[in-house]
């Protein structure tokens, strides 16, 4: 993926009440977000931004102070600017981006395919992805893994039209990552509704848990910068591993994952 060529396909708003370094930051926030960014990787450099968007130096400088305030992104003298490896607070990149949260914590993260499929959407999926009935969709089941232990099943059903050709190495890694790089498009917002469950014998079997266990259900849509819903997914991770915790301000709320 070409980081600069997709976050520059629309441009900024000069008209727009938000001043142009803080639209600037929301799209490379969005950019990791994706997970199209590691800690190896290094952001566009100021240069190429101002560029790319006809910018003025000091509207980029402002832009990367506040990431770097904020503790996204780090510079490295002579290398450039950098995700940050050891974020405490999680904003929306963090909610979005399971492997890099992982990353962030020193763990080492992994996935687990147990299907990619080829299906049609019915009722509450075609209503989530604002869909016909019908409309072709992947289904993909993964259970997410942190340092090989199974934190979360996830299962999550993309429109085909959107990814046309997927594969199992794809979902792998970044589901968001290559579906950034396919439609160029990045996640801006999700939705989320949060259930107490008790697993059942096949999410328990994934799992490596017990049937009848207390869980957390997570049901999401995530919507990309044309305002498509372009992920529908259920999470569920079993509550002996999984706690959460919001911190709400005046200017927001901070989600956290709390790994026990």
């Amino acid at each position: 993926m070409n980081a600069l060529e997709t976050i520059a396909q629309t441009p900024l708003d000069p008209g727009s009440p938000t001043p142009l370094y803080q639209q600037l930051e929301q799209r490379l926030l969005q950019l990791i977000a994706s997970g199209a960014l590691d800690a190896q990787t290094p952001l566009p450099t100021e240069l190429e931004l101002c560029r790319a968007f006809d910018l003025s130096r000091a509207t980029v400088r402002r832009c990367f102070s506040d990431l770097v305030a904020s503790g996204a992104v780090v510079r490295r003298r002579g290398k450039g600017t950098f995700v940050s490896p050891n974020r405490i607070h999680r904003g929306f990149d963090g909610i979005l981006n399971f492997s890099t949260e992982e990353a962030e914590r020193g763990h080492t993260p992994s996935s687990k395919v147990l299907s990619l499929t080829k299906t049609t959407s019915n009722g509450g999926i075609s209503r989530c992805l604002g869909v016909p009935d019908g409309t072709a969709v992947w289904e993909i089941r993964r259970v997410r893994l942190s340092d090989g232990k199974p934190r979360h099943l996830a299962t999550a059903f993309v429109p085909v039209e959107l990814c046309p050709e997927l594969t199992r190495a794809d979902v792998e890694k970044s589901l968001y990552a290559r579906i950034t790089e396919e439609t160029g498009a990045l996640p801006v917002r999700s939705e989320e509704v949060y259930e107490a469950v008790l697993l059942d014998k096949a999410e328990a079997r994934a799992l490596g848990s017990q049937p009848g266990q207390p869980a957390m259900r997570v049901l999401r849509t995530t919507f990309d910068s044309y305002g498509r819903c372009f992920e529908a997914c259920v999470l569920v991770g079993p509550g002996s591993v999984n706690r959460f915790s919001v911190v709400t301000t005046a200017e927001g709320s901070v989600f956290h994952h709390i790994n026990n």
